[in-house]
């Protein structure tokens, strides 16, 4: 996991797979506990690893109009 401070001033968080499903994990398992700020980033977090996993793209036939339907 890694926090660097930007030239803008911004923040930026950068974090592996594995390092985003366990710090969600662990937020989610004390969501009565937490304020919504850091359940936003906890389901942010865990969104991401979702996405990661999902490797489903549209076939570029599907951007030109053509049918697929048997």
């Amino acid at each position: 996991m890694k926090l660097e401070k930007l030239s803008d001033g911004k923040l930026q968080l950068s974090m592996t797979k594995s390092e985003a499903d366990k710090v969600s994990d662990a937020l989610l398992k004390k969501a009565g506990e937490l304020n919504r700020s850091t359940l936003d980033f906890a389901y942010l977090s865990a969104e991401a690893v979702l996405s990661m996993d999902n490797n489903f793209r549209q076939p570029k036939s599907f951007y030109q109009g053509v049918s697929h339907a048997g």
